[in-house]
Formats: structure tokens, C-alpha cells, sequence
């Protein structure tokens, strides 16, 4: 189904930590609050950039809740909810409607191979044990499963399931899945893709870049809505040589770095990965420079 008020552009947030390791609620809201000045449509919790499958349950409800109450009057809150244990997915699916989210999202359960009836059941409870709009995330690169037409057309026929968070360069399957006669709300997930993602038809973004160049991200989208294609290569273009620089180093600890660079401390990521040494930092800066992104980046 179509859903109006899940257009724009979503960050899949960070989920900051205090000096011990911890969940930081006012970290969190530090940030909530620079991305929203930003001008930002909405917030994608405790996905992948948000390690939220390595976070604690209490850690991933307390993040709900900070950002449901800073979102109010500036937009809405998505809650991925996935875990390993299904009993945990759907605790945090009941609790992300008892918080006063928008809607849940999740990826399919992927470690132990499951068969897609299974993943279709696992839907289907955490459709229903929110309530709210619930946006399947698929990302073959992460969980090593690929759903067929037919496959996802059954699990957009769930009751609840409204679209689905598309993280795959191959936009003509995202092209045929919202010409299958479902009309699913499709977010755009490849950072590196969304000019072409909107152009293709998604009507909304989610990324872990979103964090970094906000501005920027909500540029494409204007750009792209307006039909100003070249506007909106610009800033892509931009955002491209960002993704560059950081795969010159390691992806999660680049983005805490740069995050800090920018004022906005956000700790360490969680174990086992590790923050950028000493070298990396510096290569990871020089690349910066060398693309021309240093006052872009405000660093």
C-alpha cells in the first residue's frame, strides 16, 4: 500500500554510546536533534547502522522511546525489531506500538537458513503483535537470501505489510516489485543508488550516510521530486565520494569517526568491531581531501 506520510528521507540512525560502552539516551538525542535541524523526514532505528542486533532489548526500547518523544511535531519513527529470537522481534514490535511509533521494520530471519514458510510466519506475528505499518527489509548482501516475484509478492499480501526497505543495486527487480500489482511503499536502501532509486519510483530513502551529509540526502530528494536530475547528480556525486573515502577503511568505525569529526560524539562502535586506529583516521581524512569533501563534511 501506499503511505503518504512515509515519504522523504530517513536516516538509519546510530545508536550512540556513553564512554562505557552503553546505549546514551542523551548522545541519541543530540544527534536526533542536529538530523531534524537538518531537515530530515523521518528516523530508521536500530537496523544495521544502528547495531541493533547487537544492542540489548532494554538498550533497543529505550531508543524507541528517545526517539518517538524528540520526533513529535518533526516526523515519524521506524523501529527495526528483527532479532535472532523471534520472542525478542516480537517484543519489540508490541513495544514500539506501545511506544507510540509509526511503524516497525525487519529483516528476515536469516541466521540458521530457514525455510520461507517460516519467514513468512515470522511476518506475519510481528504484523500482527504491532498493529503498525511494517516494512519488510530485504538486503541479500547481509542475510544471503533472495526472495522470488512469487515469494514477495506473499509477503506483501501479509495483512500489515505495507512496502519494504529495498537494499540491492538491481533497481529493475525493485521496479518490477512495485509494478506487481501490490503498489508496495518502497524505501530506497543502497546509499549509493538513491537519485536512480527515486527516479525508478521508491518515494523514500533510508541509509547509514543519511547520518553524515543530511543535508545532502534531503537535496536528492527534492531534487529528484522536482524532476532537477542534474541538481541531484551533483549531491550524489557528493555523497559517492564520501562512500569511497570510508570503504578505504572500515565502514563502522569510519562513520563513528566522521560523526565525531563533526561534533557529534557517538562513542565506539560495538564489539567485535572496532573504532579506526591512528593510520586509518589519517587515511581516511587524506581521502577526504583528496575529494574535495572537507568543508562539505564541516570537518
Amino acid at each position: 500500500m501506499l503511505i503518504d506520510g512515509f515519504k522523504g528521507v530517513y536516516p538509519a540512525t546510530v545508536s550512540p554510546k556513553d564512554d562505557q560502552g552503553r546505549f546514551s539516551a542523551s548522545r541519541f538525542e543530540t544527534l536526533i536533534a542536529h538530523l531534524y535541524g537538518s531537515g530530515v523526514h523521518g528516523l530508521y532505528l536500530c537496523g544495521n547502522t544502528g547495531e541493533g542486533y547487537l544492542l540489548p532489548v532494554h538498550a533497543r526500547k529505550e531508543a524507541t522511546e528517545v526517539a518517538v518523544e524528540a520526533s513529535k511535531g518533526k516526523g515519524k519513527v521506524v523501529v527495526h525489531v528483527g532479532a535472532p529470537a523471534e520472542t525478542d522481534a516480537v517484543e519489540l514490535a508490541k513495544h514500539a506500538a506501545e511506544a507510540g511509533a509509526d511503524g516497525i521494520s525487519s529483516l528476515p530471519p536469516y541466521v540458521q537458513g530457514y525455510a520461507f514458510e517460516e519467514v513468512h510466519t515470522h511476518y506475519t506475528r510481528l504484523a500482527y503483535a504491532s498493529g503498525l505499518p511494517l516494512f519488510v527489509y530485504y538486503i541479500p548482501v547481509v542475510t544471503h537470501r533472495e526472495f522470488t516475484m512469487d515469494e514477495m509478492d506473499r509477503l506483501l499480501s501479509i495483512e500489515g505489510v505495507a512496502g519494504l526497505k529495498f537494499t540491492n543495486f538491481n533497481l529493475f527487480l525493485m521496479e518490477g516489485i512495485m509494478d506487481g500489482g501490490r503498489s508496495p511503499h518502497v524505501f530506497n536502501g543502497h546509499d549509493e543508488v538513491f537519485l536512480a532509486g527515486m527516479a525508478m519510483g521508491a518515494q523514500a530513502g533510508i541509509g547509514t550516510y543519511y547520518n553524515i551529509m543530511p543535508e545532502h540526502f534531503v537535496g536528492i530528494y527534492e531534487a529528484a521530486v522536482a524532476g532537477d536530475y542534474e541538481r541531484g547528480r551533483e549531491l550524489q556525486r557528493d555523497v559517492n565520494r564520501l562512500i569511497r573515502a570510508a570503504q578505504t577503511v572500515r565502514q563502522n568505525g569510519a562513520v563513528h569517526a566522521l560523526m565525531r569529526w563533526q561534533g557529534i560524539e557517538c562513542g565506539d562502535p560495538i564489539l567485535p568491531a572496532r573504532p579506526l586506529d591512528d593510520e586509518e583516521e589519517g587515511r581516511l581524512r587524506g581521502e577526504l581531501e583528496k575529494a574535495g569533501l572537507v568543508e562539505a563534511l564541516k570537518i
